[in-house]
């Protein structure tokens, strides 16, 4: 996994010297890559499929007691 990424941020640096505005044409997500190539030159990589964000999760209070009138 960690060549994997190095390679991932090999491929990042050398695009950075092209001259072509990508746009990327991504594959439908399979497994932890997806391949793409780009629609105006045809250059191909790999994305990651997941995000590296926290997931935020939302916490639910419980219901407060009802009264009882009597």
């Amino acid at each position: 996994m960690a060549e994997q990424r190095t390679q991932l941020m090999a491929a990042q640096s050398d695009e950075i010297l092209d001259e072509c505005a990508h746009h990327w044409m991504i594959e439908t997500p399979n497994g932890e890559t997806s391949g793409a190539s780009c629609k105006h030159c045809g250059k191909s990589r790999d994305f990651l499929n997941y995000s590296q964000r926290k997931v935020m999760t939302r916490s639910v209070k419980p219901a407060a007691p009802q009264k009882v009138s009597v």
